[in-house]
């Protein structure tokens, strides 16, 4: 794998560069586009989208996240409502996070 010049040309909106990626993540990137349907140039945008705002953190509130979470049937909360009141179940001490 060699080194190339990365030249960036801006049409339409859209930026065309080179990337030096490794080959293995290439092949995966392209494996998982063709899956999806979709060109590797979308599959990649898509990726790098979703990776920055992981990392910016998506601006949402707690409350807003919450909301996204699957419904959970009574019966099921009702099994984790026991389960956290149990006297077996283990509270957090600081100590252990330290």
């Amino acid at each position: 794998m060699g080194l190339t010049g990365i030249r960036t040309i801006r049409k339409y909106g859209h930026v065309k560069t080179t990337l030096i990626l490794r080959d293995d993540l290439v092949r995966r990137a392209k494996s998982r586009a063709a899956l999806a349907g979709i060109p590797l140039s979308r599959f990649v945008e898509e990726s790098l989208a979703a990776s920055l705002a992981v990392a910016e953190g998506d601006g949402r509130s707690v409350a807003a996240w919450a909301r996204d979470l699957p419904d959970v049937s009574s019966e099921a909360l009702g099994e984790l409502n026991a389960t956290l009141a149990s006297p077996d179940f283990r509270s957090l001490d600081r100590e252990m996070w330290e």
